[in-house]
């Protein structure tokens, strides 16, 4: 009895170090989260299907493929993505990306998931897992699937363009850059204070 209440408390103890949980959206998808830098972000893209209220929204699936959805996540124009996450959770503004990263000192290779990067360099140390999803447009540019991930910010710069973060293969820096609310991108939700 003393050795598995012994073993229980570790066990409770190990898990609470790693500052690793989980969170399930309205479809059922489960999700990995972490706590960086004082707030808990999604380590994986979201895919959802649905706002939290159960009504349907629209995305792409990177690359056009449905096969891509698990290990990818979806991609969402802007009005759907500042919507979608899930109850409790919402669009991280450019403030709390930058708290995240830092642009000047921040190298990518630390939040890129190295099984889907070239390059020996990518570690995914911080546990972000960034993944190339690419993404999604009315087919008058490449989706670059497998060269970049850009995701989405709740912080608007003007009536035209929305902020995102953009990873890149063979690059080392992050970018941030204003796009248009119709593309389709990436999104990694944040906890609500």
């Amino acid at each position: 009895m003393r050795n598995s209440l012994l073993i229980l408390i570790l066990s409770l103890f190990i898990l609470s170090c790693t500052n690793q949980s989980s969170l399930i959206d309205v479809d059922g998808n489960k999700y990995t989260t972490k706590r960086i830098n004082g707030r808990i972000w999604m380590t994986e893209n979201l895919k959802v299907k649905h706002d939290p209220q159960g009504n349907p929204i629209k995305y792409i699936y990177p690359d056009s493929s449905e096969a891509n959805f698990e290990t990818y996540g979806l991609l969402y124009e802007f009005g759907n993505a500042k919507n979608a996450c899930p109850e409790g959770w919402r669009l991280p503004t450019n403030e709390e990306w930058e708290s995240l990263i830092d642009l000047e000192n921040t190298k990518a290779s630390d939040y890129k998931d190295p099984q889907f990067w070239d390059g020996s360099k990518n570690s995914n140390s911080t546990g972000f897992t960034v993944r190339p999803a690419g993404s999604g447009n009315n087919g008058q540019w490449p989706n670059r699937f497998g060269e970049r991930t850009l995701f989405w910010t709740s912080t608007i710069d003007d009536e035209h363009y929305r902020w995102t973060y953009i990873f890149e293969e063979d690059k080392d820096m992050i970018r941030k850059a204003r796009q248009h609310p119709t593309y389709g991108f990436s999104v990694r939700c944040i906890k609500k204070k």
